[in-house]
């Protein structure tokens, strides 16, 4: 039920005292050009002409409407005023003022007829809502004579107002967009002299050091073409760069629908000429890049595909792998009740695949589009998607998100939030782990938005430039541009661990899982994917965790890595090669994630996942035989560093045991120090380990 509490009241507009207000939007129709439409249908015209804008409206049983996009706060009093006669039609039929809509199916409508009556009605989501009926008011003037009619808010009030007098007040409902003009009903011909819109301007939020002194740059020819380039994604890694263009001459789709082009760093700093992504990627629906993982393996799309690659549906999204042969034909990712009452609709995960951001207007949006966010399943499948809250969220629409590598850092459009023009990219910062509470986002600035349309945004790894899409001094009707990233929106610096995974025996590049996980409670953070051709991989790591990382691969055992990224520190890039054992008698296998206490036996926690995989390994494989062997730095008496390693030796085999392992299948030894694998005199940290080798298989 729309919840509108209805004063009525006719007064004087001496009862109302004018604050100060400031014209935002004015138009005279004076210089015979408008930017109103212009249009010469069987249905309405509408044209700028002699000081007047001309419409007619001859669809019976329907209302059209003539609009301007003007950005208003719903929270500051503001006023709508139009000078408007009806020229021809039946003096009781009416027109009128539309406002704060964002389409005929949410708007706001207030008419009069020339033979004196008013009347106020609401669409909301497509329902019709009849405020005050046709109502019999005093100086209206007749055909051929102009009306001013005005929309007021005024504190928690709105106000209607027909040459100079109030008809009627109400509380002021809440925006549903950011629309405002004429409504014509059937058989008329009105002419409008102005329309004035007033409100105090509002500050915008700024982000600090707004103005960097950087410029945007067009990325020229190359990839932008004289049709639409959009959804730019780079590479995490910077070094590949994903978008979609409606190009009419090479795209595999109908004319006007999108396809995946792509174009590569060159070593001199600049990009090559942008190429077109094969299928299945490509095919006669829209396609869409949507994200790319770090490690560059792994592609989200827009949209369904069916099992030979073709569209099934543009709403939705697939994901495709990189094979030895090309790309995989892209499959569902399944997201509990999806449901999108939006034409449009966009996507971002999070650099670990383990959160997703939508734009996606639903049943309990508080605007148009929405930011909601849905959590990955063991199983890939997403949770029912949560709105994001009011901070982030209007009565308008956001979209196009970008969630940085960092895991914190939102980046998206706003055409409510206010702004600099029809759209702009806004920022916020995550508060907590629930995913619900953001930070007052803040405007990117008048060097990254424009008067125009500003949308879509991505940065690599390293967040040194943004790759974003603009109409404003485009080669078409939106082009990609970039712009280098001033310190006060770069989000929190990463770590890009990079490296291939390699057969330690052979040294052949191996296609494998690296999975990462939190030493201090096991949770696994991520997954990537390694080239399978090259065996290439990489991960991003955001700061403030003790990182385990494995490559995993059938056949091998599991090569461990660990890094302590607790302490914040700058961007870097780590080279890490794997090598993994093939599962055989006679072959040793560091426990890399296993500490102990210095000088004790003692395990620490954050050993329990290491020791955890042993056991699954162990389980899936019930006819192996271990021995497990124990290892201390040089430094010392023998025969206490021997003792030590025994003991380190038994406190695993006993919680093997504790797990379910039978006692049979586990032997120990302790070596001390005497099979070091670094020199004494040096970091003897690698020293200090246990091992063990497949004796039976």
């Amino acid at each position: 039920m729309l919840r509108i509490f209805l004063f009525a009241i006719v007064t004087s507009l001496s009862v109302l005292s004018e604050a100060q207000t400031y014209e935002l939007f004015r138009e005279d129709f004076n210089n015979n050009y408008a930017a109103w439409t212009e249009m010469n249908t069987a249905d309405a015209t509408s044209k700028v002409a002699n000081g007047v804008y001309a419409m007619s409206h001859t669809r019976n049983n329907t209302s059209w409407r003539f609009w301007q996009t003007v950005r208003l706060s719903e929270d500051k009093d503001f006023y709508i005023e139009a000078s408007m006669k009806q020229v021809s039609g039946p003096d009781n039929f009416g027109y009128g003022l539309i406002w704060a809509s964002n389409y005929w199916d949410n708007s706001f409508n207030f008419l009069i007829s020339s033979n004196g009556y008013f009347s106020i009605y609401v669409y909301r989501k497509e329902q019709y809502f009849q405020l005050v009926d046709w109502t019999k008011i005093s100086g209206v003037k007749e055909i051929g004579k102009y009306n001013v009619l005005r929309v007021w808010r005024k504190k928690d009030q709105l106000h209607f107002l027909v040459n100079g007098k109030e008809v009627f007040k109400m509380k002021c409902p809440p925006f549903m967009g950011m629309n405002h003009g004429f409504v014509l009903q059937s058989n008329i011909e009105v002419a409008a002299d102005y329309f004035s819109i007033f409100q105090q301007p509002e500050a915008i939020n700024l982000i600090d050091n707004a103005v960097n002194g950087y410029k945007r740059e067009n990325m020229g020819d190359g990839i932008n073409t004289a049709v639409s380039e959009i959804a730019p994604v780079i590479s995490p890694d910077g070094k590949t760069l994903y978008f979609g263009t409606t190009n009419p001459n090479s795209n595999s789709g109908p004319l006007g629908t999108y396809d995946v082009w792509f174009s590569e760093l060159i070593a001199d700093g600049t990009w090559s000429k942008a190429q077109r992504m094969p299928s299945p990627i490509n095919n006669d629906g829209d396609n869409l890049v949507i994200s790319v993982s770090p490690d560059g393996n792994t592609l989200l799309l827009e949209g369904l595909y069916n099992a030979q690659g073709g569209t099934i549906s543009d709403e939705g999204i697939s994901i495709s792998h990189r094979t030895k042969s090309g790309w995989s034909v892209p499959q569902k990712i399944t997201i509990k009740n999806y449901y999108n009452r939006n034409e449009y609709e966009s996507f971002c995960p999070s650099a670990d695949g383990k959160v997703l951001i939508l734009s996606v207007e639903r049943d309990e949006t508080i605007g148009n589009k929405d930011l909601y966010v849905s959590f990955r399943n063991n199983d890939g499948s997403f949770t029912e998607p949560k709105n994001m809250g009011n901070v982030l969220n209007t009565f308008g629409n956001e979209g196009t998100p970008f969630l940085a590598p960092d895991g914190k850092t939102l980046f998206f459009y706003s055409d409510t939030h206010n702004g600099f023009g029809s759209a702009d990219i806004f920022m916020s910062k995550r508060l907590d782990e629930t995913w619900l509470k953001w930070s007052e986002p803040k405007n990117l600035g008048p060097e990254m938005n424009t008067k125009n349309w500003d949308t879509y945004y991505s940065i690599s790894a390293q967040s040194s430039y943004a790759f974003l899409v603009s109409s404003e001094n485009s080669i078409g009707n939106e082009d990609i541009f970039m712009i280098k990233i001033p310190e006060s929106i770069k989000s929190d610096p990463v770590v890009l661990i990079s490296g291939k995974v390699l057969d330690a025996n052979t040294k052949q590049p191996i296609e494998a899982e690296i999975r990462y996980e939190n030493l201090a409670n096991g949770k696994e953070m991520g997954i990537a994917r390694t080239n399978p051709r090259t065996g290439e991989y990489k991960i991003i790591l955001p700061y403030g965790i003790n990182y385990g990382f494995r490559a995993e691969s059938k056949g091998y055992v599991a090569d461990n890595e660990n890094i302590d990224l607790k302490k914040t520190g700058n961007y870097n890039e780590i080279i890490k090669n794997m090598y993994l054992k093939p599962i055989a008698v006679g072959e040793t296998f560091a426990l890399n994630n296993l500490f102990f206490i210095q000088n004790s036996s003692t395990l620490i926690e954050t050993s329990h996942p290491e020791l955890n995989r042993l056991v699954e390994f162990l389980k899936s494989n019930p006819s192996i035989e271990i021995l497990l062997e124990g290892h201390t730095e040089t430094g010392g008496k023998p025969e206490n560093l021997i003792k030590l390693s025994e003991e380190r030796v038994e406190v695993v085999r006993l919680y093997l045991i504790g797990k379910g392992i039978a006692a049979s299948r586990i032997t120990g030894k302790g070596y001390g120090g005497t099979k070091p694998i670094v020199a004494s005199g040096t970091d003897q940290s690698a020293n200090r380990r246990v091992e063990f080798k497949i004796m039976k298989k």
